[in-house]
């Protein structure tokens, strides 16, 4: 690192007011950075420091008294303050060799006037070297930032950030990717640099390893870590300030990755929509995903739809959607394709892994989705579709087929019944086909019709007390309960039921009919509505 914007006690003493002072202890600390200058004359200090103070005092607070001076001493090291500059004399007429021991044993620098000193001169040289070294700070850090922008036109910039980071610092520097293998930029050899990646990863990091870290985030999204670790002085504020700046740099790369990694996969929407169709063998499939990443092979896979208001191949947010939705199932085990067809998103989702939580894992996706869209005004209306999952990839035109019906179904169905995957959509598969035939209405008025008549004509209840009962199975109490009625005017519109539907209306085959009948009837309800 540039050690001109660090202030240590070794450069303090070189200047002019401590050219008579002498260091009697603590000798190892000498190189402590100090951030400021503090004179301090009371003995209790726990939380008057913030650490790094080189302290002034006279010793006027504790004189003689050695517990005092001992316990004043030990709150100093605690409070991790640089060090201790005691003017001998008038208060103090020598350290006590106890002081002198715990100094040593901490590398905390004690020094020592034997002559008075003013301490106004001294906070004032001290003040100005400080605010000195953090114009230079700043200064560093705009040259450093004009270097990052730099790299940042020139090809393979994360490779060129990541040496100039570790060259700039003179640390260990690593890069870890959540795919892909771990960057490491250090002087160590190979054995030393392998024995820290184990530690880092059974979490054993040594007492003497100072660690930052830093994450490449785009999009919300968490790409990889950026560590540095010092093994002699912990690291500093403008340690810290270049190790973020770097960080910056690597995640405006790893956008910049991304959307020209969009761009190039825009191109492959015409192959995408022609597999769709079912256009492509098994063999033509494998061989174009090895093309796209050598060691893709997919476990069965999905089609997804995602639609939203106003979108369109024009639209600005169609990459920024795509990378969000790439970045998110990939965490979940999900290789991404896409393309866009009539205000609809496809995705068709390659499993990465075992087939059996496959559809857990794109309902946590879904959900992170959802989090990451909440609030912006462009997605207030989202609806996600999924199709049946097929392990035979050439058979993908299937799925994306049920994903369209789901999303057809979706447009109809009452809100307490939605769902987004085709397997849960159970009768209203066979609802949407008597729909499509035109036979939906004709059904739903054979075994309904006398009920939907009453109602209409008297202002009754009796198709809400019907579907309660066949939700309750038959039962009498539960019914009851579920309507927040009494048990005998359940009674009068069960008769009336009877009489309408028949005697016969809860027996096996027919109850089957009506029970279609009754979630036909909710889907066309629902359809009027919209």
């Amino acid at each position: 690192m540039n050690s001109d914007v660090k202030l240590s006690i070794m450069e303090i003493l070189e200047s002019r007011n401590f050219q008579d002072a002498k260091v009697i202890a603590g000798k190892a600390g000498l190189y402590q950075t100090v951030k400021w200058v503090h004179v301090m004359e009371v003995t209790e200090v726990e939380k008057l420091l913030n650490g790094n103070e080189l302290i002034l005092s006279t010793g006027i607070g504790w004189k003689e008294n050695k517990e005092i001076f001992l316990a004043f001493f030990k709150q100093l090291i605690d409070s991790k303050a640089a060090g201790l500059c005691i003017e001998l004399g008038t208060y103090i007429p020598s350290i006590p060799e106890e002081i002198i021991e715990l100094a040593d044993l901490h590398n905390f620098p004690l020094i020592v006037f034997y002559n008075k000193v003013r301490f106004v001169d001294i906070t004032q040289e001290l003040h100005t070297l400080l605010i000195k070294k953090h114009y230079q700070m700043i200064s560093d850090l705009e040259e450093y930032s004009y270097q990052l922008n730099q790299l940042l036109l020139t090809s393979n910039p994360q490779q060129k950030i990541l040496k100039l980071l570790h060259d700039h610092l003179k640390m260990t520097v690593l890069f870890i990717p959540n795919q892909g293998e771990i960057q490491i930029l250090s002087k160590k050899t190979l054995k030393e640099q392998e024995n820290i990646l184990q530690l880092l990863k059974e979490k054993t990091i040594q007492r003497h390893m100072n660690i930052a870290h830093q994450s490449i985030q785009a999009l919300n999204q968490t790409f990889a870590e950026l560590m540095i670790i010092s093994e002699s002085d912990s690291i500093t504020e403008f340690e810290s300030l270049i190790l973020d700046r770097s960080a910056t740099a690597l995640a405006q790369n790893t956008l910049r990755v991304l959307y020209v990694e969009e761009r190039r996969k825009t191109e492959e929407t015409e192959w995408i929509q022609k597999w769709l169709e079912g256009a492509h063998s098994e063999e033509q499939i494998y061989r174009y995903l090895s093309d796209l990443e050598l060691t893709l092979k997919p476990n069965g896979c999905v089609v997804l739809l995602f639609k939203t208001d106003q979108l369109d191949e024009k639209h600005s947010d169609i990459t920024h959607l795509k990378i969000l939705f790439r970045s998110i199932f990939q965490s979940y085990g999900f290789f991404l394709l896409s393309t866009i067809r009539k205000n609809q998103l496809i995705f068709i989702l390659l499993n990465k892994r075992k087939n059996n939580d496959w559809k857990a894992r794109i309902e946590a996706g879904i959900h992170h989705i959802q989090k990451e869209l909440a609030g912006d005004q462009h997605f207030k209306q989202i609806k996600f579709s999924i199709g049946t999952f097929i392990d035979k990839l050439s058979d993908v035109k299937k799925s994306y087929h049920t994903a369209q019906e789901t999303s057809i179904i979706q447009e109809n169905m009452p809100k307490e019944c939605f769902h987004s995957f085709y397997e849960d959509l159970h009768v209203f598969r066979l609802v949407l086909i008597a729909s499509e035939q035109g036979t939906l209405d004709d059904f739903i008025s054979d075994y309904l019709g006398p009920v939907l008549m009453y109602d209409q004509q008297h202002n009754g209840k009796l198709m809400e007390t019907l579907k309660a009962y066949l939700k309750c199975n038959g039962s009498k109490q539960e019914t009851a309960a579920t309507l927040y009625i009494v048990r005998q005017t359940l009674y009068q519109r069960l008769q009336k039921l009877h009489e309408l539907l028949g005697e016969d209306f809860m027996d096996f085959y027919k109850r089957q009919a009506i029970e279609f009948a009754v979630t036909a009837y909710e889907y066309v309800c629902a359809s009027k509505s919209i």
